[in-house]
């Protein structure tokens, strides 16, 4: 491994590790998804396990932690991988050869702040789409608003922000039925932006100090009223049951 990848890596367990002790923001995140989970679960884009951990304390009987970095599966099977209940695949959509293996078996598939890393989002949409079981269903989380993407989203490699139009278009084109679309997290725009304006973007553990003060306040107000615009869209999603046979 080259030093520019070892720094990039340890850069991105930083930026994960950061990210992992906003619990506030975690726990509003998890939220979006905590009463769709089954028995049956896959986390594509595991990270670090910030939501692994959370979808294990539901009582998860099979929990599969799809993540390609290096580092952060190293770090997900030291945390994680004793428990009998979780397999770790150091895999990268669309070709995941364990998702595949699992087609047609999975509860619930969650995906948050993956798509827009992933050249070919639409594939990597059927392949989700194809490891849910009739009946089955997938929560993603994207980034929303292209007019929003600078050099944070530069820095943390991702293709593309989306629009309402784009992530109905990936759902349809996935088969899948579209059972909820909205915007998530306007609070925390500004910091983005200004972030984003910024020749060497970071997201500070101060920033974070400050946006998890203010969510106390915020989080309750977005519950009652979704805003119109936010940091990132979710959609809940859901495999059609099968064709029942004709009699």
């Amino acid at each position: 491994m080259s030093a520019t990848a070892v720094e990039h890596d340890e850069e991105a367990l930083w930026d994960l590790e950061r990210l992992r002790r906003a619990r506030g923001l975690g726990d509003w995140m998890f939220e979006q998804f905590a009463g769709r989970v089954g028995a049956r679960v896959a986390e594509v884009g595991a990270g670090i396990g910030t939501f692994s951990e959370r979808l294990l304390g539901t009582g998860v009987d099979h929990l599969l932690l799809v993540e390609p970095e290096p580092a952060c599966a190293a770090v997900l099977e030291g945390r994680l991988g004793d428990d009998p209940r979780v397999a770790v695949v150091r895999e990268e959509l669309p070709d995941a050869p364990t998702l595949t293996a699992g087609e047609g078996t999975f509860d619930l598939v969650v995906c948050q702040n993956v798509l827009e890393h992933l050249p070919d989002h639409r594939a990597a949409m059927d392949a989700m789409a194809r490891a849910l079981r009739p009946g089955g269903r997938l929560v993603l989380l994207v980034p929303a608003h292209p007019r929003l993407f600078g050099s944070l989203d530069r820095r943390y490699g991702h293709c593309r922000r989306y629009t309402r139009e784009l992530v109905r278009d990936l759902v349809a084109g996935a088969r899948l039925e579209l059972s909820d679309l909205y915007s998530f997290n306007l609070l925390g725009v500004p910091g983005w932006w200004l972030t984003g304006k910024r020749s060497e973007p970071s997201i500070s553990p101060r920033a974070l100090r400050v946006y998890e003060l203010l969510l106390k306040l915020w989080r309750p107000i977005e519950r009652r009223v979704r805003p119109p615009a936010g940091l990132s869209l979710v959609a809940h999603a859901r495999r059609p049951d099968a064709a029942q046979p004709a009699i």
